[in-house]
């Protein structure tokens, strides 16, 4: 993490959110909310699927109770996620830094104004295969696993949109997904159904990640029995929060791929998303 990106930042103890205290960058702020980079392994919020993740929200209002410095001086009175994002998908996470915003942000995002935008990483398609797809399958919880399933009968309505952003010889690809409305597991449900299942993504059947031998058979080197990516290799790179009056402008909170999965996709040769060309 450069210095500019440490100093606007957000830590946090050994033992609340992991063993070691680490800190997390903050991409934008107004009066009302906060949003910063979150990384895989934890929460934004309390959920039934991930008992015993340890979540932000219940993280920062501790602090936020001790008067942590760096909070307090953010002028919040409580911490509110504004969406459920699953603990093993890295990027955007909003809060709400007081209650009137809680419940504006939550209305935004009842009323499927905020938009959301993901990359991830699925084996390629044949040749000729469609660059962009629509999945709208209704989706409902699994009765007994920590899933969804398509449902047209019983499931709530769900949509997102697919686009190939790009793919390389070696067998991969970069996909983007968009939607306005997300739901626990949205994107990857939806994936597997296009047959786009996440890589990593055991629960959907996604393809296992490549060992670093596969993409590097040149090298000769101790680790490179290990595979490229341990996890889901899914991001939420945009969220766009919709202009809070005529005269304002629509806000782009905007968080940087992580560097193993920038490593893993130039290990893939698969091209950046254009704001993370430079980062690389």
């Amino acid at each position: 993490m450069s210095q500019a990106r440490k100093q606007n930042s957000i830590g946090f103890p050994p033992g609340m959110l992991a063993d070691a205290p680490f800190r997390m960058p903050v991409i934008g702020e107004s009066d009302g909310w906060i949003a910063v980079e979150k990384p895989t392994g934890v929460g934004m919020r309390e959920h039934p699927w991930d008992a015993g993740v340890p979540d932000m929200d219940a993280a920062l209002n501790k602090q936020l109770q001790a008067e942590k410095p760096e909070l307090v001086k953010r002028g919040a009175t409580l911490f509110g996620s504004a969406y459920y994002l699953d603990p093993a998908i890295s990027g955007v996470a909003l809060f709400a830094k007081n209650r009137d915003s809680l419940t504006e942000l939550k209305n935004l995002v009842g009323s499927a104004e905020l938009r959301y935008r993901f990359f991830f990483v699925t084996k390629a398609r044949a040749a000729g295969g469609a660059k962009e797809v629509v999945a709208d399958a209704p989706l409902l919880p699994h009765n007994t696993k920590p899933k969804m399933i398509p449902s047209s009968a019983k499931g709530k309505k769900s949509t997102t949109e697919f686009k190939l952003f790009s793919e390389s010889h070696l067998g991969w690809a970069l996909w983007e997904a968009t939607t306005s409305f997300l739901r626990p597991h949205q994107v990857r449900a939806h994936a597997a159904v296009q047959e786009l299942p996440v890589m990593g993504d055991v629960l959907y059947a996604g393809p296992e990640a490549p060992l670093l031998s596969e993409l590097l058979p040149n090298k000769r080197t101790s680790g490179i029995k290990f595979p490229v990516l341990d996890g889901l290799a899914l991001h939420l790179g945009e969220v766009i929060l919709p202009a809070s009056s005529e005269a304002a402008a629509a806000v782009s909170l905007r968080a940087e791929l992580p560097r193993h999965f920038r490593v893993m996709l130039q290990r893939m040769q698969l091209a950046l998303p254009e704001a993370e060309a430079t980062v690389a």
